[in-house]
């Protein structure tokens, strides 16, 4: 069985990788990088006269290096919508099914408060099944 495993570097979201892995599955790794969050970010911690396209390619590079730790089939990084972009790579990478946990160390903004966490919105819009790991 080949899974998707939404990582978001947190003790909280490896869960789903362990579990995975002890089920001796295939596993695809992913990273999404917030397109919100790194506006939010990029003044605090770009370099003087960086512009804001270079901040995200050295920070998919960053992030890219840091998947590399982890056991996995393949590692994938994608800037946008952390549900949208689990979704669409389910999809792109024809894998059985999403395994995440409920929640990552993700930064919580006002709108998740109303329209629920990512992993609530993977689970209600995904095609594929949806494992959410406790």
């Amino acid at each position: 069985m080949k899974v998707l495993v939404p990582l978001d570097f947190s003790k909280e979201a490896e869960k789903a990788l362990e579990f995975a892995k002890k089920h001796g599955w295939s596993v695809i790794v992913l990273h999404v990088l917030e397109e919100s969050m790194l506006e939010k970010v990029y003044p605090w911690f770009s370099k003087p006269g960086m512009d804001f396209k270079k901040f995200v390619e050295e920070r998919l590079r960053e992030v890219e290096k840091e998947l590399e730790k982890y056991d996995a089939e393949k590692r994938i990084v994608k800037t946008g919508k952390c549900w949208k972009a689990i979704i669409e790579t389910a999809e792109e990478e024809g894998v059985d099914m999403i395994v995440m946990t409920e929640r990552g160390s993700g930064a919580v903004e006002m709108q998740e408060f109303v329209l629920g966490s990512c992993a609530e919105k993977v689970a209600r819009h995904a095609k594929k099944p949806v494992l959410i790991v406790r």
